[in-house]
């Protein structure tokens, strides 16, 4: 086994240019804690045959946000450029759909509040009493649905669950929720 390993080739080192985002994906779980000449590092097999070495920090970064097998994402060595800076490391998901199969979607942003109505302004009027404004109402009422389910699925399943999955079984429970409706 140890003449195998002397044999092969050593593997391409990922090289981290400052304020430059790496794409990579990992080919295991968890990195291999290695002694260097610059302490204990993880090292991280690629899934495209490279190697990355990491500080503990670093690592940490990747196992906080739950960074997948084949799934890529990047990583950033910030620096101001200066000599001897002090350097800060960003790790961050990339949007969009994964090699294994997931999806990314960025964080939404925080609602803002919504103004509380005066009490002195007109009411909304009864869609009941105007067809147009209860259609209105009813598709702005699945808009939020749909966005509350897509955003418990996303943060529950970890992108699991495909927004078109999300969608048609919404589709399906109010085609359904409209059947037993009519029926009663």
């Amino acid at each position: 086994m140890a003449a195998a390993q002397a044999n092969r080739p050593p593997r391409e080192v990922v090289d981290f240019p400052p304020n430059v985002p790496v794409t990579v994906a990992l080919k295991y779980g968890q990195g291999k804690i290695v002694s260097s000449q610059y302490g204990e590092r993880f090292m991280f097999s690629l899934v495209d045959g490279r190697v990355m070495f990491l500080d503990p920090e670093v690592a940490g970064q990747i196992a906080s946000l739950g960074i997948n097998v084949r799934e890529s994402f990047s990583i950033t060595k910030q620096s101001d450029g200066r000599k001897d800076p002090p350097v800060f490391w960003q790790v961050a998901r990339i949007n969009g759909e994964q090699p294994n199969g997931t999806l990314v979607v960025p964080a939404l942003p925080a609602a803002p509040a919504i103004p509380a109505i005066p009490a002195s302004s007109t009411p909304e009027p009864d869609p009941r009493k105007q067809p147009g404004r209860a259609l209105i109402h009813e598709a702005n009422t699945l808009v939020d649905a749909y966005a509350e389910v897509l955003h418990r699925a996303l943060t529950t399943y970890e992108g699991r669950v495909k927004p078109d999955e999300i969608r048609a079984l919404l589709i399906s429970a109010y085609i359904q929720r409209s059947k037993l409706s009519s029926v009663a």
